[in-house]
């Protein structure tokens, strides 16, 4: 599967003879682009990079299972209140915040000129996101560039496009951190957090974009040039707002059957304290996915609505929901589960 911009030229050929004329729109694609999904062939560290996240990812359930033996008498009463219903509930919508993620990092690859195939858009983006789970927030982004290269898409394009898209996903999630829960964590020091807020309402302007974009690009990794237009930068942050209502209505569905009666806030809570968790866990590189850090802010934010241990359990079965979201996805998008059916 070839995943040019546009439809097989008519006209005079620029490339190679053997090859097809056409490619994204930045230049063209000399020869077929082999699929490596359905080839089964590893390409680009696809094959490897999948098993590592795989096995990381269950390093990580590990230590959140060690965290709860080790608190079982606080957490698993709290687990057990949850139930399995409210957790695969939880499990659906944060798969719809993740699929709304892989939409918005296509629509600003879209905007830059990498045009492949929808389906192998979200395919590239799945596979490689699970890299988070190996420490350093880098290494989604190097993975892609290696990925999308094979499906003739520039890896300056890509980097600039997943530098975006680290921009625009850490500034929504402080802008809904700071609305959600600035008042409540903060209390009389909250005016403190709102210039934090107006400064990531910024960076969701193209032209505060493009000029973010050239102050990177003199690192020699990010191609410059102008930003998204205001239509493609709008759709990119809707699409994460979406994702932030899901992960929010996820985590607000675990929370629920802790709750000790009516609990006004306590979705507002639940979304801007999942945003703030992930914007800490972001800027935590060290840990894997933010492991630990994502944890302690959600559980700071949610301990004033039930205490401490089911806090814990919430922030704990969060996690565990989105390791297997993200993993399931990149095996689905990796092959693993699709194999059977593409033979």
């Amino acid at each position: 599967m070839t995943a040019g911009a546009g439809d097989p030229a008519s006209g005079p050929a620029h490339g190679p003879a053997h090859g097809p004329a056409h490619g994204p729109a930045h230049g063209p694609v000399p020869d077929p682009v082999p699929d490596p999904v359905r080839e089964g062939r590893p390409g680009a560290g696809r094959g490897l990079l999948a098993w590592l996240s795989v096995l990381v990812g269950v390093a990580v359930l590990a230590l959140g299972a060690w965290v709860v033996a080790a608190r079982w008498d606080e957490v698993g009463p709290a687990l057990a209140e949850i139930g399995w219903g409210p957790t695969a509930a939880a499990l659906a919508l944060t798969g719809i915040g993740v699929l709304a993620t892989g939409e918005c990092w296509r629509t600003l690859l879209a905007a830059l000129g990498g045009r492949p195939a929808p389906l192998v858009a979200h395919r590239v983006f799945y596979v490689t996101q699970a890299g988070k789970y190996v420490p350093g927030s880098v290494w989604p982004v190097l993975a892609q560039a290696a990925l999308a290269r094979r499906y003739g898409v520039g890896r300056g394009t890509v980097v600039t496009a997943s530098t975006l898209f680290l921009l625009l996903h850490t500034a929504t999630g402080v802008v809904v951190g700071v609305l959600a829960v600035g008042p409540a964590v903060a209390g009389a020091w909250a005016w403190l957090l709102y210039p934090a807020g107006a400064a990531a309402l910024a960076v969701l302007l193209p032209p505060v974009l493009a000029r973010l974009l050239g102050l990177l690009a003199r690192t020699g990794r990010v191609r410059p040039g102008t930003a998204p237009s205001w239509a493609a930068t709008g759709r990119a942050a809707g699409l994460m707002a979406l994702a932030w209502a899901a992960y929010g209505a996820a985590t607000w569905l675990l929370l629920r059957p802790l709750l000790d009666g009516s609990s006004p806030g306590a979705v507002r809570l639940a979304v801007g304290g999942y945003a703030l968790a992930w914007v800490v866990g972001f800027l935590a590189v060290a840990a894997p996915a933010g492991v630990g850090a994502r944890e302690a802010v959600l559980v700071a934010v949610l301990a004033p609505l039930v205490g401490v241990a089911p806090a814990l359990s919430v922030a704990l079965v969060s996690r565990a929901v989105l390791t297997v979201a993200d993993l399931g996805l990149a095996a689905a998008s990796s092959g693993v589960l699709a194999r059977g059916r593409t033979g």
